[in-house]
C-alpha cells in the first residue's frame, strides 16, 4: 500500500470503540494544544511587552462571537442533532440528510441575522460586556469582534460536518481541524502582525477558521451525504431537534453569561489581567479537553445508539466505564500540573517579553483553577449522557446554580478583598465543583443500576496513586533543584521538570498496578496497536 493509499484509508477508517475513538482524538487534540500554547506563547512574545491593553482586548473581542456561536451551533450539535441525527441515519439516511441540511440552512439564516445586527451594535455591547476598558480599546475590541464573526460562519458549517462524519464513526479528519486552525494563527503572528498589528492575528483566525471546513470536505463527500438547499420544519427529526435544543441553548447561555461575568470583573483589575486568567484557563482546559470533552464526543454518538436501541444496560456499564477511564488520565494530570505549574509556565512563556512576575502570578492562577481539571472531565462525560437520554433540562438546571454561585463569588472576591485575579480563579473553581457535584448526584437519580461502590472504589484507588505520585514528583524537584541542577537556566528547568514528571508518572503506573486498577490495561492494549502503527513498514 502506497502512503498515499494509507493516508486515504486512514483518513476514512472508522473508530467502533470509544476508547479508540477518544484516542484518536486526544492524540489530535493535544498535537493541535501543542500548538496552542506555541501559538500563545509567540502571541505573548509579541505583544505583551509592548501592548499588553491590545492583547487584553484581543483576548476579550472573542466573547460576542463565541457567545453568538455556543448558542446556535455548540447547543444544537450536542444536546440534540447528533442523538437525533443518529437515530435516523440508520432508519432513512434520505431524511436524515434532510434533518441536516433543513438544520444547517436555518441556522445560517439566524445566525447571518444576529451577526448583521451585532456587527452594527458591537461598540456599546462590548461597553457593556468590558465595562472596565478605556474608550480606545472599546473601538479596538469592537473592531477585531467584527472580523472574529467572519470566521464563525466557517466554523458554523464546520462544525455540522465534523459531527456528520462522527455519526458515522469517522474521527480523524475532524480531529485534524484544531491543529490546521491553530497553524493559520501562527502563521499569521509572523507574517500580519508585523504589518497589521493586533488585527493580523484576528485575519488569521478567520483563514484557519475557512481551513477548519475546507479540509473536511473531501471525507463527507466520500461518505455520501447530499447537502439540499432546502427547509423542511415540517419533519419530525426537525421539530425533535429544536425541541431538544432550547434546554441546551440555555445551559450555555448560562454558562456563556459566567464566561462574560468573568471579563467583566477582569477588565476592571490591573493592565494584564484578562490576558494571564485566560493563559490560566487555556492551560486548564487543555487536560479536561483531551480526557473529557473528547471521550464525551466520542461517546455521544455511541450512547445515542445506544438509547435508540433501548440498550439501557449497556448504556450505564458503558458511562460507568468511560468516567473512570478518564478519570484514570485526568486526575494524575491535574496533580502533576499543580505540582510543576512554576515550571510548566517559566517553559512555555518566560521570555524577556514575558516577565517573571507574570509567570509567578500565572501559575498561582493556574494552582486555583486545577480542580477544574477534574470536574470537567467528568462533566462533558455526564452532559452528554443526558443528552444521549434527550434529557437537556437537568444540565441546565445544574448549570444555574453554578453560575448564581460563580457570579456571587466573583463579586465577592472583587469587591471585598484584595485577591485581584486569584479571586476569579477560585470563582472559577468553586462553579466547576458545584457543577460536577450537581450532575453526579442527578445521574445517580435518573440512571440506576450502576455498581456504585465499585466505582469509587477505583476513584480512590486513582487519587491515592496520583498523590503519592505528586509527592514523589515533588521531592524529585526539590532534589534535582538543590543538588544537581541550576535551574537559573531554561534548559535545565526542562530538563527537571522532564525527570521529576516522568519519576512521578513511574510511581503513578507502579501503584495502580500494585492496586490492581485494571484500566491501565485498555490504555496499554491501545499504546501497542498505536506502536505497531507507527513502526510497521
Amino acid at each position: 500500500m502506497t502512503f498515499k493509499e494509507r493516508i486515504r484509508s486512514i483518513s476514512q477508517s472508522k473508530q467502533s470503540s470509544i476508547l479508540s475513538a477518544s484516542l484518536v482524538l486526544a492524540i489530535t487534540f493535544s498535537i493541535s494544544s501543542i500548538l496552542g500554547l506555541l501559538r500563545n506563547r509567540f502571541l505573548y512574545a509579541r505583544f505583551f511587552a509592548c501592548c499588553v491593553a491590545d492583547l487584553d482586548v484581543y483576548n476579550a473581542a472573542f466573547r460576542l462571537p463565541d457567545l453568538i456561536f455556543k448558542l446556535l451551533v455548540t447547543g444544537v450539535l450536542s444536546a440534540s442533532f447528533i442523538p437525533v441525527f443518529s437515530s435516523y441515519l440508520h432508519k432513512n439516511k434520505k431524511i436524515a440528510n434532510e434533518i441536516a441540511s433543513t438544520v444547517i440552512n436555518l441556522l445560517l439564516i439566524v445566525f447571518t441575522i444576529i451577526s448583521v445586527f451585532a456587527f452594527i451594535f458591537i461598540k456599546p455591547i462590548s461597553s457593556l460586556i468590558a465595562a472596565g476598558f478605556t474608550p480606545d480599546q472599546l473601538v479596538l475590541m469592537a473592531n477585531l469582534s467584527r472580523i472574529l464573526l467572519i470566521a464563525q460562519i466557517f466554523f458554523l458549517i464546520s462544525n455540522f460536518v465534523t459531527a456528520i462524519l462522527q455519526v458515522n464513526q469517522i474521527f480523524i479528519i475532524p480531529a485534524l481541524t484544531p491543529i490546521v486552525y491553530n497553524l493559520f494563527i501562527i502563521i499569521s503572528i509572523f507574517t500580519l502582525a508585523p504589518v497589521f498589528g493586533i488585527h493580523g492575528v484576528a485575519i488569521g483566525a478567520v483563514v484557519g477558521a475557512f481551513f477548519h471546513l475546507a479540509i473536511q470536505l473531501p471525507v463527507l463527500r466520500r461518505q455520501g451525504f447530499l447537502y439540499l438547499p432546502i427547509i423542511k420544519t415540517k419533519l419530525t427529526g426537525v421539530r425533535e431537534i429544536f425541541r431538544l435544543m432550547v434546554p441546551r441553548v440555555l445551559s450555555l447561555g448560562l454558562g456563556e453569561i459566567e464566561n462574560t461575568v468573568t471579563l467583566f470583573f477582569a477588565s476592571s483589575l490591573a493592565s494584564g489581567s484578562i490576558s494571564l486568567l485566560n493563559l490560566a484557563l487555556q492551560f486548564m482546559y487543555w487536560p479536561s479537553r483531551i480526557f473529557g470533552t473528547t471521550v464525551g464526543q466520542a461517546s455521544l454518538p455511541i450512547l445515542s445508539k445506544n438509547i435508540a436501541k433501548n440498550e439501557l444496560n449497556t448504556f450505564r456499564s458503558t458511562v460507568n466505564k468511560i468516567i473512570i477511564q478518564s478519570l484514570f488520565i485526568a486526575i494524575p494530570v491535574a496533580v502533576l500540573i499543580l505540582v510543576q505549574r512554576v515550571s510548566i509556565i517559566r517553559i512555555l512563556y518566560g521570555s524577556r517579553q514575558f516577565p517573571w512576575a507574570a509567570t509567578i502570578l500565572t501559575s498561582r492562577i493556574l494552582a486555583f483553577l486545577t480542580p477544574g481539571i477534574i470536574c470537567q472531565a467528568v462533566i462533558q462525560i455526564l452532559v452528554r449522557s443526558f443528552y444521549a437520554l434527550h434529557n437537556t433540562k437537568i444540565p441546565f438546571f445544574v448549570s444555574s446554580i453554578s453560575l448564581t454561585i460563580n457570579i456571587i463569588t466573583s463579586y465577592y472576591f472583587d469587591n471585598f478583598t484584595s485577591f485581584g485575579v486569584i479571586g476569579l480563579a477560585i470563582s472559577s473553581s468553586v462553579s466547576n465543583i458545584i457543577q460536577f457535584l450537581g450532575l453526579l448526584i442527578m445521574f445517580i437519580k435518573v440512571v440506576d443500576g450502576f455498581d456504585w461502590p465499585l466505582m469509587f472504589s477505583k476513584f480512590y484507588k486513582i487519587f491515592l496513586s496520583s498523590v503519592l505520585m505528586g509527592i514523589t514528583s515533588w521531592f524529585s524537584i526539590k532534589f534535582l533543584d538543590l543538588f544537581i541542577l541550576d535551574t537559573s537556566r531554561v534548559i535545565s528547568v526542562l530538563t527537571l521538570t522532564m525527570i521529576s514528571s516522568m519519576i512521578g508518572v513511574i510511581t503513578y503506573i507502579f501503584f495502580v498496578k500494585f492496586l490492581r486498577l485494571e484500566e491501565i490495561k485498555d490504555y496499554q492494549k491501545y499504546y501497542f496497536k498505536f506502536k505497531d502503527f507507527i513502526f510497521r513498514k
